[in-house]
């Protein structure tokens, strides 16, 4: 079983389709890239999967319980959480 489920996920901002039917599955101790270019929907789809924002349709499963909609602060209870890019020189 995966630990991550996406499933038939759609976010919509009013007419503007960001994600349409969205699914995947991650694995225990599998590291996952997703590449796309801008406005292409990744960082909603980040953000529909971590809480942020409650998907229109689909379902988000963590650990096999359904968390679609769960707010951010639960989501990271539950172990799943997003962090931000950190934009500055790296230390030689």
């Amino acid at each position: 079983m995966a630990l991550l489920e996406v499933r038939n996920l759609t976010m919509k901002f009013g007419s503007l389709l960001a994600n349409s039917d969205v699914s995947f599955d991650v694995e225990e101790g599998t590291i996952v890239g997703l590449i796309g270019p801008n406005g292409a929907g990744k960082t909603t789809l980040f953000n529909c999967v971590a809480g942020l924002y409650k998907p229109v349709e689909g379902k988000v499963l963590f650990d096999g319980r359904d968390v679609t909609g769960y707010p951010s602060w639960k989501m990271a209870r539950l172990g799943l959480a997003r962090t931000f890019q950190v934009v500055r020189p790296l230390k030689e």
